[in-house]
């Protein structure tokens, strides 16, 4: 019976990721559809693929600090003046080291976008989910989200968000995430635009034995260039935990955005 499991959760990791590669293809198709006079739908469907040497969240590997293969599906509309709600599903591997329990992540999200006084505003829900581990580990959740982006110059944003579940990974009680971020694009005259960004968040953990790990902070600076729809981006990625999980690294990512 475990053997099943097993290979009915590996089945689902590769039909997820199989199938967030060839969304490029689907929005390509659809744009070809429209640019021909055809049926479309309003507002913008968007998809994105990435190879990563790992994946970090939140400062944490979340797999086993192993390369992993990502993608997703967007879909925006403008509903009013100014006003735009989204909807999106987003995949990628994992290897908690739990005996083949999850191996793959599966987020779906949805929010609306304004602007107040120059502000942008996104809130929004997200539902991670961990497809083939079994219930009992409590791994699913639903996080809630506030994020307030300002460019003073253009080539400067800022950002804070407050992220909050009422019952995070593992069953580990509330969770509170305030976060910040920076990116600037300087005018250096190259060929290709240059992108540093730096990022810092600290996790309030609620029950440190269920989430294996006391609240932590955790940040990030990186280096990015685009080309056309590909982005080639490096980070360096620390906390101040202790042990394996707090061990800084470099994580070199090429993504397309279609």
């Amino acid at each position: 019976m475990h053997t099943n499991y097993t290979l009915n959760a590996q089945n689902l990791s590769i039909f997820v990721l199989s199938t967030a590669l060839a969304l490029p293809l689907m929005v390509a198709a659809s744009a070809a559809v429209a640019a021909e006079g055809g049926p479309s739908i309003p507002g913008e469907l968007s998809a994105n693929v990435a190879f990563a040497t790992d994946y970090r969240f939140r400062g944490i590997s979340q797999t086993g600090k192993n390369p992993a293969i990502q993608g997703g599906l967007d879909y925006s509309v403008d509903v009013a003046d100014g006003v735009g709600v989204y909807v999106g599903v987003w995949g990628s591997s994992v290897d908690f080291n739990d005996g083949d329990q999850a191996q793959v992540e599966i987020d779906y999200y949805g929010g609306v976008t304004f602007e107040i006084k120059g502000v942008g505003v996104d809130i929004g829900l997200i539902y991670y989910t961990y497809p083939g581990a079994s219930s009992t580990l409590n791994y699913d959740y639903v996080e809630g989200k506030i994020e307030l982006s300002y460019s003073p110059i253009e080539s400067l944003t800022l950002g804070i968000g407050y992220n909050y579940s009422p019952d995070y990974f593992g069953s580990s009680g509330d969770f509170h995430y305030p976060h910040a971020s920076v990116e600037f694009t300087p005018d250096l005259g190259m060929p290709l635009p240059i992108t540093l960004s730096a990022t810092y968040g600290y996790n309030s953990i609620d029950s440190a034995a269920a989430f294996g790990a006391p609240s932590y902070s955790d940040w990030s600076v990186g280096i990015a260039t685009t080309y056309k729809i590909v982005e080639l981006k490096l980070q360096y990625i620390d906390n101040d935990l202790s042990g394996s999980v707090g061990d800084p690294t470099a994580v070199f990512t090429i993504s397309a955005s279609f």
